[in-house]
C-alpha cells in the first residue's frame, strides 16, 4: 500500500517531469546556444494571424503592422500597431478601450516578447514583463486570418469607436 506521503512525492515528481520541455531544456530557462531570432522569421510567425492567448483574449497581427486585440472577458478592444526589432523583439503598442460605469475609458499599453532560436531550430519566446520565463513558440495557438474580427467590430461598435 502506498502512503499519502509517497503518493504526493510521486505526484510532485510527475509534475516536475511534465514541466521539462522537449529538447531537454528546463522550463523557464533560455535554451543553451540560442541566438536572437531574425526579424523576418518572427514576421512569418505572426503577420496575418490571430494569437489565442493562454490567459484568454486574442490578438490579430495584420500584415500592414496594425494590431487589434480583444480582452478575455470580451468587453474591451485594443487598437494600435505592432513591429519587430532587429534584436528579436515583437512589440505591440495599443490603446485599450473599455466602458466603465457607462463611460469609455482608454488605457495605452505596450507589450513586448523576446524571441530566440535554439540550435535545433526551435523558436522560443518570453514575455518581457512578469516572470519572463522562456517557452517554446506554440503555432497551434495561432490561426490564419483575423478570427475575432466579428467580435472586435461588435465590441468597437458598442463602445462607439
Amino acid at each position: 500500500m502506498i502512503s499519502v506521503k509517497q503518493h504526493l512525492a510521486a505526484a510532485a515528481a510527475a509534475l516536475a517531469l511534465a514541466a521539462v520541455p522537449a529538447g531537454g531544456a528546463w522550463a523557464g530557462a533560455k535554451p543553451k546556444g540560442a541566438k536572437a531570432t531574425p526579424p523576418e522569421v518572427i514576421m512569418q510567425l505572426y503577420a496575418g494571424k490571430t494569437s489565442n492567448w493562454s490567459r484568454g483574449g486574442h490578438a490579430y497581427w495584420a500584415p500592414d503592422g496594425s494590431f487589434e486585440g480583444v480582452n478575455k472577458s470580451g468587453d474591451a478592444v485594443g487598437i494600435g500597431k505592432w513591429y519587430v526589432t532587429r534584436n528579436g523583439k515583437l512589440c505591440n503598442e495599443a490603446d485599450w478601450h473599455k466602458a466603465v460605469d457607462g463611460v469609455v475609458k482608454t488605457v495605452s499599453n505596450e507589450s513586448c516578447w523576446q524571441f530566440v532560436t535554439a540550435p535545433d531550430g526551435s523558436v522560443w519566446e518570453r514575455y518581457l514583463g512578469e516572470d519572463g520565463s522562456w517557452y517554446r513558440h506554440k503555432p497551434e495557438k495561432q490561426v490564419s486570418g483575423n478570427s475575432q474580427r466579428r467580435l472586435f467590430r461588435k465590441i468597437s461598435k458598442r463602445l462607439g469607436l
